[in-house]
């Protein structure tokens, strides 16, 4: 046995480690009260959607580091696993968080989704719809304000005020009956799918999946501390594969049913890689701003070291450029076809005070990060590395936030959306924070924890 598998790293009595659960855990109450006692019901289901999803990205970047680490074998990344696996771990305070909203939705109290649930519940079916057009003249019918924004020929042809009210709004981007019926007929054609019993049902089985993975991981990178017994590795390693296979299966459909149903007839088959490389940059940046916190107070000395921040940054440079790159996809294929139906969901994104966030997703998510993280230098440079990561986890927020608030109208940052993120959130990460004050920080009994701590980069 090494040297460093004997030392027991620890967070002891680190003045402000021992004690940091106990800020987002103020924050966590503070935040709730705030969501209660200032948003409508309705807005309060979106706020604390974007809450709730915001954080599970965390812990879905952090369980898709960890299984990827195993399949790969690699050996660069386990003196900072153990922060991944934390924050990983965290998957059962996720499915508790997320619980009240699935029972929210299902039970009626949270009527973000209406739009498909009330589809489903009256047993529309599309070939009604479709063979008497004429009987949904009216844009006043159920959903038949098209729900979708403006088409793109009515938003060339007139034009949208950011400042107008939604009546007028809806006057100026009035729909034909033709365009409503078939907005009818989209939306009941997807009630096999889209009805409330069965989004519940997924919601519980995408959480089931994620804490069973999760939880197995890191018990048996616990146990390895205690036993250094090398058949922990072998069997994460033997079960990385099947594990990414569901755990990329569970985030695309989940992206489908939380995040892409608030818009029943849009879809986009990218959207799930979106949300993967959104949370993939989201812990990168969170492991590095944790660890860099570690290191500057001698916790884990040289075990977490420059070059580890070098390899994570290189790391999260990547997966910016990837999130960048399927976001202009999405984004490049819409506008090529020119289907004035798909654009839709663009134009919430675009109209009503949403150009400002579209604009500046472009440069603060994509253009700053890579011209700020491209030189080695400054992948180095560790302060400047912190200001970036905390930079990139901002964007990644106001990137949900980007996904999900235009379906409540226009931009306009409520007290409420600021509480949900900071009662999720907080709660979540007071466990994070508690469960780093428990556990080593490395795991000590891994048998390329060695190679690992010699780390050291050529180019």
């Amino acid at each position: 046995m090494t040297e460093a598998n004997k030392k027991d790293y620890r967070v002891g009595n680190d003045a402000f480690w021992s004690r940091a659960w106990v800020a987002p855990l103020v924050l966590a109450i503070a935040g709730g009260l705030v969501a209660i006692l200032t948003a409508d019901a309705d807005r309060l289901g979106y706020a604390y959607l974007f809450g709730l999803f915001t954080t599970a990205t965390f812990m879905l970047g952090g369980l898709f580091l960890v299984l990827v680490q195993f399949l790969t074998a690699s050996y660069w990344g386990v003196s900072s696993r153990r922060i991944v696996e934390v924050v990983m771990s965290g998957a059962p305070v996720v499915a508790l968080l997320a619980l009240p909203f699935i029972g929210g939705v299902a039970l009626g109290k949270i009527n973000i989704y209406d739009e498909w649930q009330s589809a489903a519940a009256h047993g529309e079916h599309g070939d009604d719809h479709g063979d008497s057009a004429s009987e949904s003249d009216s844009p006043s019918d159920e959903h038949g304000t098209l729900e979708m924004g403006a088409s793109v020929a009515y938003a060339q042809d007139h034009g949208s005020d950011a400042g107008a009210d939604e009546t007028a709004h809806e006057e100026e981007h009035a729909h034909t009956s033709q365009e409503v019926a078939l907005h009818h007929q989209i939306i009941s054609e997807k009630t096999g799918y889209l009805n409330t019993n069965g989004w519940a049902a997924r919601g519980i089985g995408y959480l089931i999946i994620w804490c069973l993975i999760a939880l197995a991981y890191f018990g048996w990178s616990r146990r390895q501390d205690d036993d250094r017994d090398p058949k922990h590795t072998l069997r994460m390693q033997r079960l990385a594969a099947p594990a990414l296979i569901l755990f990329a299966l569970s985030l695309t459909f989940a992206a489908f049913d939380w995040l892409m149903s608030l818009e029943a007839a849009w879809f986009s088959t990218i959207f799930g890689v979106i949300i993967f490389a959104g949370s993939a940059v989201a812990i990168l940046a969170l492991t590095i701003l944790i660890g860099l916190s570690l290191y500057k107070r001698g916790l884990v000395g040289d075990a977490i070291n420059i070059e580890h921040f070098h390899d994570l940054s290189r790391l999260m440079f990547g997966f910016v450029c990837f999130w960048s790159y399927v976001q202009f996809s999405q984004w490049m294929l819409i506008w090529y076809a020119g289907i004035p139906e798909e654009a839709t969901w663009f134009h919430k994104r675009w109209e009503g005070g949403w150009m400002f966030v579209s604009y500046l997703l472009v440069f603060g998510h994509f253009v700053a990060p890579f011209l700020l993280l491209i030189s080695r230098v400054q992948k180095r440079a560790l302060r400047w590395l912190q200001v970036m990561c905390f930079w990139v986890i901002f964007m990644h927020i106001v990137d949900i936030y980007w996904f999900i608030m235009p379906q409540a109208g226009g931009f306009q940052v409520q007290l409420a959306d600021v509480g949900a993120l900071l009662f999720v959130g907080g709660v979540f990460f007071a466990y994070v924070f508690w469960q780093l004050g428990r556990v080593p920080l490395l795991p000590v009994g891994d048998p390329r924890l060695q190679r690992s701590l010699h780390l050291h980069q050529i180019y």
